[in-house]
């Protein structure tokens, strides 16, 4: 039995191919997160968007409009939608008409 040229390199790119997703999916070296930058690396911008951030206060609601008796008058006025037959089965079948 003799190996052609283009059977030895289909093995060998098979072979490498495993071998890669092995490495990549298996070692955990190819899922890990970026690399946190150095703490004197940061830039202007950088700089200036963490003091945004930090100067930023919690939202709160006021939620007392949900016990205010304007609120609790409200009537839903959405009309029901009522259910329609789903039609024939095959909607392009002949309609079935007496042939004299």
């Amino acid at each position: 039995m003799k190996i052609d040229t283009r059977t030895i390199l289909l093995i060998i790119t098979t072979f490498l191919v495993a071998a890669a997703a092995y490495w990549f999916f298996f070692t955990g070296t190819g899922n890990e997160p970026p690399v946190a930058p150095v703490a004197g690396s940061e830039n202007q911008a950088q700089i200036q968007f963490q003091s945004l951030v930090s100067t930023l206060t919690p939202i709160s609601f006021d939620t007392k409009i949900f016990s205010d008796p304007r609120f609790v008058m409200l009537v839903d006025l959405a009309t029901p939608i009522m259910p329609e037959s789903a039609g024939r089965v095959d909607p392009f079948a002949l309609v079935n008409v007496s042939e004299k």
